[in-house]
């Protein structure tokens, strides 16, 4: 939700930052409260995975009951802060529950299916993040979000079909997947993100912002590279402890705003 106001050039617009910051709580609340049903739902097979059976509701550390009570509590929180953005932005924030409940309950269960379900659901909060402080939806943000999001999420996949001894008894639609599969289609939307963002840096802005292409890159190369010898794609939350990709993603941030922000042109223009 944070590119928006980034790329839309609003990031010293302290209004923007705060309705951006009631729909980041909003999509919080309700994102939390999805976890919870998910994990409901996915309690039998959870109880069979290498690292799921140790959530709290899968080991029992938390009951049903009051899961269910919590998850309420969140949703509601949620859709209150949504319904103070707007019914657009409630609108999209009600598609995304809704898509939640589906994947969780039925959507999860189809081969590719469930991956770019997954992916919906990253584009869907980066278009909140765009209507929470009302600016221009590029095309772009979708489409890279969307090619992101299917490289996580097919990374995911990769992770669980080796990690778990069984794999359809962890996610019955893993019986559909094969690790080779997988590595050609990672493969495939990779090159297709990169090529995406390549468009963008040089059709849509400034060609300085071709400056972030080395950056992106080896973003892509990097997760690529862990994909296949770490464990890291399990839980892609876990690349912030990876330093490389943190110290690239930084320089991405600063060579990025540097040039959304014509700051190279501000202090020339300071220094005269």
């Amino acid at each position: 939700m944070l590119l928006g106001i980034v790329f839309s050039q609003n990031l010293l617009n302290w209004d923007a930052w705060l309705s951006l910051l009631i729909g980041i709580a909003a999509f919080t609340g309700v994102t939390g409260a999805t976890y919870i049903f998910n994990d409901i739902s996915d309690l039998g097979e959870d109880r069979h995975h290498p690292e799921k059976q140790h959530r709290p509701i899968a080991s029992g550390q938390v009951s049903v009951t009051v899961a269910v009570v919590f998850g309420l509590f969140l949703a509601g929180i949620g859709l209150g802060a949504a319904y103070s953005l707007g019914p657009l932005f409630l609108a999209i924030l009600l598609t995304y529950l809704a898509q939640n409940v589906l994947y969780s309950l039925v959507l999860k269960q189809f081969v590719f299916v469930d991956v770019l379900v997954v992916a919906i659901g990253f584009v869907l909060r980066a278009i909140a993040g765009v209507i929470a402080i009302n600016v221009f939806l590029s095309p772009w943000l979708i489409v890279c979000t969307f090619l992101l999001a299917l490289v996580l999420a097919f990374g995911k996949r990769r992770n669980e079909l080796e990690i778990a001894a069984n794999p359809q008894e962890t996610r019955a639609v893993l019986r559909e997947y094969s690790v080779n599969d997988i590595d050609q289609l990672l493969v495939m939307v990779m090159a297709t993100l990169l090529m995406s963002y390549s468009l963008y840096t040089f059709s849509r802005t400034d060609p300085a912002m071709m400056a972030t292409l080395l950056f992106a890159f080896f973003a892509v190369f990097r997760y690529h590279h862990l994909v296949h010898t770490t464990n890291i794609a399990g839980q892609p939350e876990y690349l912030l402890t990876d330093r490389p990709s943190v110290v690239n993603l930084i320089l991405w941030g600063i060579v990025a705003i540097a040039v959304l922000y014509n700051i190279p042109e501000m202090a020339v223009e300071v220094v005269q």
